[in-house]
């Protein structure tokens, strides 16, 4: 049998590939030096320190699970995990929307804040060394001019049915 043609693989171009190589290490070595620190120091992980930040961030310190997932791109499984884990502790609370009474709210305790702003120095410390202290504080903020308008653009890209919020 006759092997089929095949067509040329489509590869970055070199600006493409540098960008891509250069988010990849940057995130990689950042976040393996946030969890190791946030383990040694406070006992949660840089994903625990996510969705504690998330939570204090959000109106009452309560998201439903469904959109906390979404924020911290954990599985639904995966955050249930991590949930279940940070309850043990103390530092969030799950509890049943009042409104429909079919889903559930995770909830920040003044636990879990306690043990966020303890956590914070050494967080912004990691990220200070090892990227934004590196860097001008014009690069700096071209940096996130150039994540503001890539986030804008994946969000007119999505599909309305991903935007749509959940019942709730």
């Amino acid at each position: 049998m006759p092997k089929r043609a095949r067509g040329k693989p489509d590869y970055l171009r070199p600006d493409e590939l540098a960008a891509w190589q250069g988010i990849l290490a940057a995130a990689t070595r950042v976040l393996r030096a946030l969890d190791d620190a946030l383990r040694a120091q406070h006992g949660i992980s840089v994903a625990e320190f996510d969705v504690l930040i998330t939570l204090a961030n959000a109106p009452d310190r309560r998201l439903r699970m469904s959109e906390l997932a979404r924020s911290v791109a954990l599985s639904p499984a995966g955050l249930t995990h991590l949930v279940t884990r940070l309850e043990r502790e103390r530092l969030v609370a799950r509890e049943i929307d009042a409104r429909d009474r079919r889903g559930f709210h995770t909830v920040l305790t003044d636990a879990g804040e306690e043990r966020l702003d303890a956590s914070r120095p050494v967080h912004n410390r990691i990220i200070r060394e090892l990227l934004l202290d590196r860097m001008a504080a014009s690069d700096r903020r071209q940096l996130g001019a150039i994540w503001k308008r890539a986030e804008a653009n994946a969000k007119k890209r999505e599909r309305p049915s991903d935007r749509r919020s959940p019942p709730g």
